[in-house]
């Protein structure tokens, strides 16, 4: 199974890609299973991309 994933910021798509689960992987899973597989591809793809950097400047 491939999923297109397109990461916006302020509306703007900064980051494309395409993921891969494996058929086999999925096997006998509910379409409900399938889904959160899915969902947790996507949340472990954004959690390598996005990183937020800061730093108090003053009062």
């Amino acid at each position: 199974m491939r999923i297109r994933i397109q990461l916006a910021v302020a509306g703007e798509a900064v980051k494309q890609d395409v993921l891969e689960i494996a058929e086999h992987k999925l096997g006998e899973m509910t379409d409900e299973e399938i889904e959160n597989a899915i969902e947790i591809k996507i949340r472990t793809w954004v959690d390598r991309m996005i990183q937020v950097e800061w730093e108090v400047i003053g009062e």
